[in-house]
């Protein structure tokens, strides 16, 4: 039976209830209740009806969800296709080539409302790796996350990669190790701060070996009259079993690498770094930097200090802004006001940075790099974009690396083109 032939039922009933009654007991406060008690009947039946699955929304993928807030499921996915062209000053790496950067496929989602999960594996490489795969659970005193999930450091590596200005994030937060690990976190925030906080014992596949790390993050921000500001700080103390290595490449990821520590330590390090970002307008900017303490890694098992960071700017030149995501700690995806699939030309966005790493402290010669990038990034819509990466990279004191000659002096320039989608 539909809903409009039980609505003109219990109407009638309750009106033939009505009529019938003697007229003393026909006053207002008796039709009056005679209404109310068939409006909450009705509110019953509606509740009822629409606790069942619903489509959500559909952009670009579909999720599902109930009424009540109970129950959610979405699809997630991305996908990187790059070009990459690159050379180094002393004739020792000449590439020009394409790769799939990234390939996912995850879903996301709530389960009893204060529950969330979420589940996504890369199959780049052909080979498939777990990336999140963890659950979260909300309480008055914050949101317990299980699993494995991102160590809470660096506002460059907190930002999705399918929103931060350039192809690669920052070279300190790949040289450093930042990454996913198998732990148990706590979270709490407000409109304008952030606090987490997580202990964890390697990652998904290393059979419950692995580094001891414990992280913390926490920031802060405000509004500003055109837009938003933040600051943060996190740190981060790994004990590990075997020495480690520090290393990175001039930015495109298919280049070699030029600076590189080989294996030091005694196994155990100590990141301290700081952050700050804004947006102002279409103007927007980041700076980070942070040291990283390698305990036994010096001259006579000194204690040696290695650092990096950047500073980057970036302006939409067709008005829109990046948005800064101040209950998340956290850049998020921009607004495309005019999207090409309605006519328009899209969003455009130039950037600049300036990213250095030093890994050369007390005997090491790891090398010193400082990297120059020019980018323009081109939002077709808010899921779609096409990036463009000029780099130019100078090495020195990278004694350590036979590429990079006697000298320890090497300069690589590489241009980077990707197509990116994601839902």
């Amino acid at each position: 039976m539909t809903r409009k032939w039980i609505t003109i039922i219990l109407t009638s009933t309750a009106l033939a209830s009505l009529v019938m009654a003697p007229a003393s007991a026909q006053s207002i406060d008796d039709i009056q209740k005679k209404m109310s008690e068939l409006q909450k009947e009705l509110d019953q039946l509606k509740a009822k009806q629409n606790k069942g699955p619903v489509v959500k929304k559909a952009e670009p993928a579909f999720a599902l969800g109930t009424s009540d807030g109970l129950f959610e499921f979405n699809i997630r996915g991305r996908l990187f296709a790059d070009y990459v062209k690159a050379s180094d000053d002393k004739n020792t790496m000449d590439r020009s080539g394409t790769e799939i950067r990234t390939v996912r496929l995850g879903i996301e989602g709530k389960a009893w409302k204060n529950v969330k999960y979420k589940f996504e594996a890369d199959f780049a490489d052909n080979e498939v790796e777990v990336k999140d795969a963890y659950m979260q659970i909300s309480t008055g005193a914050g949101n317990i996350k299980v699993g494995q999930f991102k160590t809470p450091n660096s506002l460059d590596e907190q930002t999705s990669g399918r929103h931060i200005s350039f192809m690669e994030r920052g070279s300190f937060t790949d040289a450093f190790g930042f990454a996913r690990q198998m732990g148990i976190g706590w979270g709490k925030g407000g409109s304008n701060w952030t606090a987490n906080a997580g202990v964890f014992k390697g990652a998904n596949g290393d059979d419950g070996d692995g580094s001891l790390t414990l992280a913390a993050r926490a920031t802060y921000g405000g509004q500003m009259s055109k837009g938003k500001w933040i600051v943060g700080a996190s740190m981060r103390s790994r004990d590990t079993d075997s020495p480690m290595r520090y290393r990175q490449r001039p930015h495109v990821h298919l280049s070699d690498r030029f600076v590189n520590t080989g294996n030091i330590g005694n196994g155990d390090d100590f990141f301290y770094g700081a952050e700050a970002g804004f947006q102002l307008g279409s103007l927007h900017g980041a700076a980070e930097y942070g040291f990283l303490n390698v305990e036994e890694a010096g001259l006579n098992g000194d204690k040696a200090s290695l650092s990096g960071g950047y500073v980057e700017v970036g302006y939409f030149l067709t008005g829109e802004s990046r948005p800064l995501k101040l209950d998340k700690g956290a850049w998020d995806r921009p607004k495309v006001s005019r999207p090409v699939h309605e006519g328009g030309m899209g969003a455009i966005a130039i950037n600049a940075r300036f990213d250095r790493i030093d890994l050369t402290n007390d005997g090491l010669e790891g090398g010193e790099q400082n990297l120059w990038i020019l980018g323009v990034n081109w939002y077709l819509n808010r899921h779609t974009r096409i990036m463009a990466n000029y780099s130019h990279a100078k090495i020195d004191a990278a004694f350590d690396v036979a590429a990079n000659g006697a000298d320890g002096k090497n300069s690589v320039d590489a241009l980077g083109v990707r197509f990116q989608v994601d839902w």
